[in-house]
């Protein structure tokens, strides 16, 4: 990867130029507060900083912008230094000095680096992109766009309304939004994306990926690994899903292609309909709840099927798949193999010219990518007028006039008030209090006791207006029989009763400005709440997907173990091995009669261990004993269900069964202060590695996480005592998911 840059490929010249030697730095420090900020990686010991600089003026009425050669300290002062590893650079102008009172000053920057440089930039009027780069960044933007393209490593950046695009990338990338769109193309690794009104839009992604937007559409298309996707409003659209995949809308409808399904799928939605084309030739848990759910004929399904129900196990079961529309209507069909994938998508950068990036034509350095062309940098180096809305101008104005004229209003007839020898003055002021405190008694009356009352907005506002006249017209007329009444009518002026009737008015114009602003209000905290509500439903349905998953894959795990225990003895000793059939038939029927429930008491998963050990030890017979000592206060006590039982069977699989003879297993549960202790006991050889890192006990680690957090531990003891033991809250709140 190398970049040259020459003379005539650079259609602007930058206003500064500055090499730094690259040996013993490892950040860079960057904050302009306007302009834009591209770093580029390439293969050179060296940063070099291109420094982009410009000012508009009052007197051209900030339309156009002049370029910038030179940096007085004390009006656009722009600092350069190497602090111990890190190189920081602030262009920030001295809004003290008087010239920058009528002078705008915008400076951007190019930076080339090594990729490797760790990074913290920040503007606070600009776009910031960030290419061909590995190590750490953090990057902020008041308003600019976001673009990551053609890099490794860790990001977090955030911007307060533009876009963000992140292409070709690979590694943990957390960006947001607040209202831009995002667009994530061709990555591997783990993103999450957040906006706030805007669409997002995923394709060709490999890892981990996580989006969500407060009302706007999400599309998403080849992807596989895990996909969790969530709008208050928009619609969902997916196509060719691989993995774990959960998707969400208030309102809004979710059209869901899904090849293959590796653990859950979950898809929710309050009052929209959901279309879902599902890989039906494999083995999956379903579980569909909907105003109305229509589903193809299913060859081998064990469940319950109704007009607004299907619950039971497709194939014999395996990853679990919820799906829910409170109202709506649920589509299920099967996804068909044949037919094609969705076409590439070719990822091209948003041209935004009115807001360009610094240099446009100034090589890249080559893609990791060969077969991807180098993005190219937009173009014009603010050259050119950025427009203007003429609308926005014209609010502005009368903005700062309102609020100009009426801070100046207060302060003139304050000071009059403390001026005894003007008496109109002092009544105005009178008048001006009596007003204000006639609007606020109405709309607190209004707010308080008849809002939930009045149903039509318009209503709502002659409501207000009526209160309003009828507080402020019984508060002038106290102040015109105690005050104005004793004023000689020579003093007042001519023109009294023609402005009276505005003056009136006023009132009732304030009450519904606060009126509006008020309902504005409480929408926004009602939206914001809702989606806080949301989030933990998604939350618990992702939840209770994954303990479905884990249940669903160490049933079978348990099967198989012990039809191998009963294949072993049916030439042995066939009454033995029938014995052990029903046994197993009788243990199976116990524990999959209570599939609703995730959790159960400590006795109830004692029988289960003791079933188990029981048809082990016929298979083992005097080289498998087991002991089970519980303190009767704790076997009431709920806990996760299959908690134990795949703790014995790796003692069994991997310890007893290496004996000879004399194998032995203790189950031991007893509390402490706040936690019941289980261990889990074997005299078999130690642990090995893999047997630590192996499915039994990393299903019971994801399984403690999902429902106790960071509260319960499972820790392995392999010295002379070698034992597994579990650490469990004792007064846990339990919710079982149905």
């Amino acid at each position: 990867m190398s970049t040259v840059i020459t003379p005539d490929q650079q259609l602007g010249t930058p206003s500064k130029v500055v090499t730094y030697p690259a040996e013993g730095l490892k950040y860079l420090q960057l904050e302009t507060l306007s302009g834009n900020i591209e770093l580029i990686g390439h293969d050179e010991n060296a940063i070099r900083v291109e420094v982009f600089a410009s000012v508009r003026s009052l007197l051209s009425l900030f339309l156009y912008q002049e370029p910038v050669t030179e940096f007085p300290p004390d009006i656009n002062p722009l600092v350069m230094t190497i602090v111990g590893e890190s190189l920081k650079i602030t262009a920030r102008p001295n809004y003290f000095n008087p010239y920058n009172w009528v002078h705008f000053h915008r400076t951007s920057f190019r930076i080339f680096l090594p990729p490797s440089l760790h990074s913290f930039i920040k503007t606070y009027g600009g776009h910031v992109r960030l290419q061909h780069l590995s190590g750490n960044h953090k990057f902020d933007t008041w308003g600019g766009h976001l673009l990551l393209l053609h890099s490794q490593g860790n990001y977090l950046g955030k911007t307060m309304g533009g876009n963000i695009e992140v292409a070709h990338c690979q590694g943990n990338i957390e960006l947001s939004t607040f209202g831009g769109k995002v667009t994530v193309s061709d990555n591997e690794g783990s993103i999450r994306a957040d906006t706030k009104g805007g669409n997002v839009v995923i394709h060709n992604h490999k890892g981990k990926i996580n989006g969500s937007t407060w009302g706007g559409n999400i599309e998403a298309t080849n992807i596989t690994g895990d996909l969790e996707c969530s709008t208050s409003g928009g619609n969902v659209r997916l196509r060719h899903l691989n993995g774990n995949i959960g998707a969400s809308t208030r309102g809004g409808n979710i059209n869901a292609e899904v090849t293959s399904i590796h653990q859950y799928s979950w898809f929710d939605t309050s009052g929209g309909n959901i279309k879902v084309a599902l890989p039906l030739h494999q083995g999956l848990d379903l579980e569909v709840v909907a105003g109305r759910v229509i589903h193809p004929r299913f060859q081998d399904f064990n469940g319950y099927s109704s007009r607004s129900n299907l619950r039971g196990k497709l194939n014999g079961g395996g990853p679990n798949v919820t799906i829910r529309s409170f109202g709506g209507r649920v589509t299920l069909s099967p996804y068909q193999s044949g037919s094609p994938a969705p076409a590439p998508y070719s990822y091209v950068p948003t041209d935004y010219p009115r807001h360009p990036f610094t240099e446009p034509n100034t090589p890249a350095p080559p893609s990791p990518t060969p077969s991807t062309p180098p993005p190219a940098v937009s173009n014009n180096h603010e050259r050119t007028p950025s427009p203007f809305s003429l609308e926005g101008m014209l609010i502005a104005f009368l903005f700062c006039l309102f609020l100009g004229y009426g801070l100046s209003g207060v302060v003139y007839f304050s000071l009059e008030f403390f001026r005894s020898h003007n008496i109109l003055s002092t009544g105005i002021f009178f008048s001006n209090i009596a007003n204000s405190l006639g609007a606020w008694l109405a709309l607190q009356i209004f707010i308080h006791f008849l809002d939930s009352k009045v149903h039509f907005p318009w209503a709502k506002y002659l409501t207000v207006i009526g209160l309003t006249f009828l507080f402020v017209l019984s508060f002038q007329t106290v102040i015109g029989i105690f005050y104005w009444s004793k004023i000689p009518v020579a003093s007042w002026p001519s023109n009294v009763k023609s402005t009276t009737i505005f003056y009136l008015i006023l009132p009732q114009i304030v009450s519904c400005a606060y009126l509006y602003y008020w309902q504005r209000t409480r929408q926004i905290t009602r939206k914001i709440s809702e989606q806080e509500y949301q989030l933990l439903n998604l939350e618990k349905l992702k939840t209770k997907a994954q303990l479905n998953a884990l249940e669903a894959r160490i049933n079978p795990h348990f099967l198989y173990n012990s039809l191998n225990s009963i294949a072993g003895l049916v030439h042995q000793d066939p009454d033995k091995a029938e014995e052990m059939t029903i046994q197993l038939s009788k243990l199976f029927r116990s524990t999959t009669g209570r599939s609703e429930a995730y959790s159960h008491s400590i006795a109830e998963e004692l029988e289960v261990v003791k079933s188990y050990l029981a048809i082990e030890q016929m298979r083992f017979g005097n080289r498998l004993q087991f002991k089970v000592e519980v303190q009767p206060s704790l076997l009431d006590v709920k806990i996760p269900r299959f908690l134990l039982q795949p703790l014995v069977e790796n003692a069994i699989k991997h310890g007893i069964s290496q004996l000879l003879d004399h194998g032995i297993i203790e189950i031991c549960i007893e509390r402490t202060s706040n936690h019941v202790l289980f261990t889990i006991h074997d005299n078999g050889p130690a642990f090995k590695e893999e047997v630590a890192s192996g499915y039994g006990l990393r299903s019971i680690r994801e399984k403690l996480q999902l429902v106790y957090g960071d509260k319960a531990t499972l820790q392995i003891q392999n010295n002379d005592h070698k034992a597994v033991i579990i650490s469990l809250p004792r007064d846990h709140e339990w919710t079982d998911w149905k």
